[in-house]
């Protein structure tokens, strides 16, 4: 990713460790700095621990760069989420970028799945993750959503730049890589082979959770059928599933979405 120094001469950071402890996954080690906090856990769903991130912010400026760290030890077992949408505001020069470091350990398991990015209009955002688990038995789930822009606002497809490059390791392995870049100036962003009309675009990618065929014909099955929806299901090389699909309403897909993800808990 392109190096550009940070205007505000800091790296906003979020580190998170969970482990287990008398058979419950608890956050064993928790450190940020401005403008992150982090929720209270909560237990809902088979023994997973919840967490959701605060940012005490309008949302993300030029200059931003923010560090996320999550560490999920042996045997525990996280559901990470965000707050609220995640806003990448107006930037006349200059771009805001963040970086997410992802260990996941043996019999450990993962569910990314923060809330939708809205890029406005004329902003320049760079996001880098990278995950790395160790065995076949790593889970590793992450969902993700790209608006328009501030459609309401008229705002469709009119920012600068948005990149989003998430790879994938186990034990050191390259097994998933995808590189997005969209320069609307560039790029017909409404049409064919792009957003195609529609306003959201969703990615979903399961790894070591043990798809069946059953399961890839039902979510594609529900994809069909959920009005304002389409996509599409398929599996890597090397059996993990990605699922891609559009939308026009960010509650309808991320609804259809959640629904497969909830499947793997």
């Amino acid at each position: 990713m392109e190096n550009q120094e940070n205007s505000f001469g800091r790296i906003s950071k979020l580190h998170l460790e969970a482990s287990v402890k008398d058979r419950r996954t608890i956050l064993s080690d928790v450190s940020f700095t401005a403008p992150y906090k982090v929720m209270h856990p909560f237990y809902e769903k088979k023994g997973i621990m919840s967490v959701t991130m605060l940012a005490a912010s309008a949302g993300i400026m030029a200059g931003d760069r923010q560090d996320l760290r999550i560490h999920v030890r042996e045997g525990a077992r996280m559901a990470l989420t965000s707050q609220s949408y995640e806003k990448i505001h107006r930037m006349e020069k200059g771009y805001a970028s963040r970086k997410t470091s992802i260990r996941v350990e043996d019999g450990a398991a993962l569910f990314y799945t923060p809330l939708p990015t809205i890029p406005f209009q004329g902003s320049d955002y760079r996001n880098q993750l990278d995950a790395e688990l160790s065995g076949d038995d790593s889970q590793f789930v992450l969902l993700e959503i790209l608006t328009c822009g501030r459609a309401a606002h008229g705002e469709r497809f009119l920012y600068r730049r948005f990149q989003n490059q998430v790879t994938v390791r186990q034990a050191g392995k390259i097994i998933y890589r995808d590189n997005t870049l969209y320069q609307p100036e560039w790029m017909d962003m409404s049409g064919f082979g792009m957003y195609e009309g529609y306003t959201h675009l969703g990615n979903l990618a399961l790894f070591n959770t043990s798809r069946s065929e059953a399961w890839i014909n039902e979510a594609r099955r529900l994809l069909d059928e959920t009005d304002g929806v389409e996509g599409g299901v398929t599996r890597t090389a090397r059996g993990d599933v990605a699922v891609r699909a559009l939308g026009k309403s960010a509650q309808r897909l991320s609804g259809s979405l959640e629904k497969m993800v909830e499947d793997c808990f």
